[in-house]
């Protein structure tokens, strides 16, 4: 029997993934059948099965490599010897993320579809509680090393940061020309004073 090879099969779970957004975003989550995110992937059917049972799956595949994302960039900045550079990497990683015009498509197609499936919006809850828990250590991580000094406390900074960048997400929609440099250079100066860190 042929051993499985890790490394083909999150080569071949990413294909899936980037079909799968394509098409969600183009047709949106119910009008895409899993026979076109087959097709758009280059697999066959059976194969497509044995990665993702069905398109909820697959939602939630896309919840969870971006908490996976969202923790790594967290966590580093947690033991970072500057903060104020690294907050830099996990702004534009995040802006690069919530200003590109095919994410926020899907983006809005997988909020739309988890108000009306109870099942998938616990499960994206439960994504958004682990990134929130990461960044949350992380702050209280640099506080406790002394450099960084929130003025208000950790949970509720916490809350406001998710609030900015998940708006970013809308004003995008409203403003498709957001001038993503002037942008970056405001929101990184808002985060180090709102994490409290000493701009250099």
């Amino acid at each position: 029997m042929r051993t499985a090879n890790p490394e083909l099969q999150e080569q071949r779970r990413r294909q899936i993934l980037r079909a799968a957004g394509r098409c969600f975003a183009e047709k949106g989550f119910h009008q895409a059948s899993m026979a076109e995110i087959a097709k758009a992937a280059g697999l066959s059917m059976g194969l497509l099965y044995r990665y993702f049972a069905n398109k909820d799956a697959l939602v939630m595949a896309f919840a969870e490599l971006s908490r996976a994302n969202s923790v790594a960039l967290f966590e580093s900045l947690a033991t970072s010897a500057d903060p104020e550079r690294d907050l830099a990497g996990v702004v534009d990683a995040i802006l690069g993320e919530v200003l590109d015009p095919a994410l926020l498509r899907l983006q809005m197609e997988v909020m739309a579809e988890a108000c009306r499936n109870d099942a998938l919006m616990a499960s994206l809850r439960r994504e958004d509680a682990l990134a929130r828990d990461a960044l949350l250590a992380s702050i209280e991580a640099l506080r406790k090393r002394g450099l960084a000094k929130p003025p208000v406390p950790a949970p509720a900074l916490v809350e406001l940061l998710n609030a900015l960048f998940e708006g970013l997400t809308v004003r995008l929609a409203m403003q498709p020309d957001l001038d993503r440099e002037r942008l970056a250079k405001a929101t990184l100066k808002a985060l180090v004073a709102l994490v409290g860190i000493d701009p250099r």
